[in-house]
């Protein structure tokens, strides 16, 4: 289940992590990778003293969205990694980790999420891959938006050609582990958003004890 998210960050909070990235210290993105050959981009120094605060307000901005709420139920959300990718730039063929070496103690990585800090027409190339089956799919988003996805899917991004593309990337950790539970309580929000108002009081009751007899069966706390 691959789900986009328009303007995760609004317009003045784009501008600032935008302003942010483009004046952060980069540094060898395999340096945070060692040994592999396949990841070839900028990673912001850990040492930068401003990437906690844009870092919060990605997460943030993750854990208050109502499309996220309702596909991923988050347990956990780290401080993104911001990266940069400049001509000839790329991240090859890859599974993410499993398991986060994330402070205070470590984080399952069920979901991974990409927050677009570049806009499509700023740079050629840099497609997000991701392989869902027969043919991969290709994310490329607008500056502010997000895409989340399975964390076992195998991804990659595309070289770059032109212009710069910047991102963060974060993981989730779900309150609920199994993606085809993820997916019956995604359905069953949609359901409640489309009956709306035509729903009487016996229809909220039902719907409501479907809904807490679903997260008794499935939720981690």
């Amino acid at each position: 289940m691959i789900t986009q998210i328009t303007r995760l960050l609004d317009a003045s909070q784009t501008r600032k992590a935008r302003a942010f990235v483009e004046q952060a210290e980069f540094v060898e993105g395999k340096a945070t990778n060692r040994g592999s050959n396949i990841k070839n981009n900028e990673q912001i120094s850990e040492n930068d003293s401003d990437q906690s605060e844009i870092g919060r307000i990605v997460v943030q901005a993750l854990l208050n969205n109502d499309d996220v709420l309702n596909t991923a139920f988050p347990r956990g959300v780290p401080s993104p990694t911001f990266s940069r990718y400049q001509p000839g730039m790329y991240y090859g063929l890859h599974m993410d980790e499993a398991i986060m070496n994330t402070k205070p103690k470590p984080l399952r990585t069920d979901l991974s999420v990409t927050v677009f800090l570049s806009s499509g027409d700023e740079y050629d190339g840099g497609e997000l891959e991701l392989w869902t089956g027969t043919e991969p799919q290709l994310v490329k988003l607008d500056a502010g938006d997000a895409v989340i996805y399975p964390t076992g899917l195998i991804h990659q991004v595309r070289p770059v050609t032109r212009g710069t593309r910047y991102a963060a990337v974060t993981w989730i950790q779900s309150q609920i582990p199994e993606l085809k539970h993820r997916q019956v309580l995604s359905h069953y929000y949609q359901l409640v958003a489309r009956m709306g108002h035509k729903a009487d009081e016996t229809d909220r009751l039902l719907m409501e004890s479907v809904r807490t007899g679903l997260y008794r069966m499935w939720m981690e706390l």
